[in-house]
């Protein structure tokens, strides 16, 4: 028998907030070492994820340059192939060059969870993967950045193009559709790097324009995405009496774990990606009864979140609560 987990309590403890944004989701993913150094082994535009690491035969092919000339090459790709995007970025240009600012700290996490796709661990042997803001549109139009990450050699010219691009796509597509997520914007700029023919790229990106957008997803767009940051966690959880302690790691990507206390079980089933947390439950050995905290619930919960605690009842007498908080290093030097 089955029961649907209540959550009783719920506080977490995320980024923080700062100067009001228009939500332009110019995140990437970062592969960092998981020690004291925290070395940055490289840095990715995360509209390019799927592309690079998702579609078998798109080729994504990472050109030299610095990011200007490169960002150039686009606007003169767009104009040949794709006319109505074009039509759209003349009719609402945006002046980037004169309107990004640098700025020595992390920029904060802005919650646009437009994010289906995290680079797999193989691609960051001996380290961990986890988001992390390259660029932020401010509500005067700025588009600000961390100069620190943006002076990394691991962060590359190529990459840094497609931020600057997807800034200037968005704001078209805000000014001209109205967009208010940058679903659509991410979905065009992996069209416009992968390696389709003028006309299949050109139909595809039709389409797209065509589509009704998404309205504003606040923190999670998707059920079943990526865990946004690494997860390497310290969790605690306690089955009415005492508490068990145990460490989270990344080791075997879709891996389910099983912790048991007392004749109860604690089930984790875990993402094929990363190994985040998927889902969750709770399992009366003696009765045979559990509580399911389904997929949606569980990444909502791990997602953009770096620790958290969960009160959970099953029936009127067990009470679980778990708890959990980042386990890594790299915690103490966020990019």
């Amino acid at each position: 028998m089955k029961y649907a987990f209540a959550l009783l309590t719920f506080c977490a403890t995320s980024i923080a907030m700062a100067a009001p944004r228009v939500n332009s989701g110019g995140g990437g993913w970062a592969c960092r070492k998981n020690d004291s150094t925290g070395q940055v082994m490289w840095i990715k535009a995360a509209d390019l994820t799927k592309v690079e690491f998702y579609t078998p035969g798109a080729g994504l092919k990472e050109l030299s340059g610095d990011r200007w000339t490169l960002l150039k090459e686009q606007h003169a790709r767009i104009e040949k192939v794709v006319p109505i995007l074009a039509s759209l970025m003349r009719l609402h240009p945006f002046d980037i060059a004169n309107n990004l600012v640098a700025i020595p700290d992390a920029l904060n996490f802005v919650p646009d969870a437009e994010l289906r796709y995290k680079p797999p661990a193989s691609s960051c042997v001996g380290g961990l993967v986890s988001y992390v803001q390259l660029a932020d549109t401010t509500m005067d139009g700025k588009v600000i950045y961390s100069s620190r990450v943006w002076n990394m050699p691991e962060f590359s010219e190529f990459h840094k193009a497609a931020i600057l691009l997807h800034e200037e796509i968005y704001f078209a597509l805000r000014e001209s559709l109205g967009d208010e997520s940058s679903y659509r914007t991410r979905q065009l700029m992996g069209l416009l790097y992968s390696n389709m023919d003028e006309n299949t790229l050109r139909q595809a990106v039709d389409y797209v324009l065509q589509s009704k957008p998404r309205p504003r997803p606040g923190i999670f767009g998707f059920e079943n995405v990526p865990a946004l940051f690494n997860v390497d966690l310290q969790c605690n959880i306690s089955f009415n009496n005492g508490p068990v302690s145990f460490a989270w790691k990344p080791q075997t990507p879709g891996e389910a774990m099983t912790v048991s206390l007392e004749g109860l079980q604690f089930r984790v089933k875990t993402s094929v990606t990363d190994s985040s947390p998927l889902q969750l439950e709770i399992l009366d050995e003696k009765t045979n009864v559990s509580a399911l905290l389904d997929e949606a619930q569980t990444v909502a919960t791990f997602n953009a979140l770096r620790r958290t605690s969960v009160i959970l009842k099953l029936g009127s007498e067990l009470t679980a609560q778990l708890y959990c908080d980042s386990n890594s290093p790299l915690e103490k030097d966020p990019l």
